[in-house]
């Protein structure tokens, strides 16, 4: 069984019009909000085994506030072709990942991680799954995480709609 973490990246600064989109950094919120999601993370025993994130500053930075919750952080690696990167590139830089990572997150843009996501999961079955389902199709916004469970040995085996939507969390759904 493997674990994929769809994560898209923390709020950001907005950009200016002669500004690098690469180089944007993460706004306050966006601090906050990784952090605050490394925390639950943590707390609930999620971690992954490794990461795979985007280089552009945004996604790195977010990367850095949620494995600062992690006693060791896991593995990261940082694959220049995951910058807004498609959703079918995102899957074939999934399915590059060693076999003996039994979860991986990977951390990058829109729109490619929510169709990612939605390429990715089944028809949900139940209530909780299908109401799951209906959140994430509504949006994908910033620091949001979709957790998905696959009957697989190996990413090469990752394909559409096997995954099993196990958790969907948005920044306001870990507010107090």
């Amino acid at each position: 069984m493997k674990r994929l973490f769809i994560l898209r990246h923390a709020k950001a600064v907005a950009a200016g019009p002669s500004d690098d989109d690469f180089a944007r950094d993460l706004a306050p919120r966006g601090h906050e909000d990784a952090a605050h999601l490394g925390v639950h993370l943590r707390a609930h025993d999620l971690r992954p085994d490794l990461a795979l994130v985007s280089p552009a500053r945004r996604t790195t930075e977010t990367w850095q506030d949620v494995s600062q919750a992690f006693e060791k952080p896991p593995k990261a690696e940082f694959p220049a072709a995951l910058y807004l990167a498609s959703a079918a590139t995102l899957r074939g830089e999934l399915r590059k990942a060693s076999p003996r990572a039994e979860s991986v997150m990977a951390i990058g843009h829109n729109p490619g991680l929510e169709n990612l996501a939605l390429h990715l999961v089944r028809r949900p079955k139940g209530e909780a799954a299908k109401a799951r389902m209906r959140a994430m199709a509504e949006g994908f916004p910033t620091c949001a995480l979709a957790i998905l469970a696959f009957d697989i040995e190996s990413w090469k085996e990752l394909d559409a709609a096997h995954g099993e939507l196990i958790a969907y969390l948005r920044p306001k759904d870990l507010k107090d």
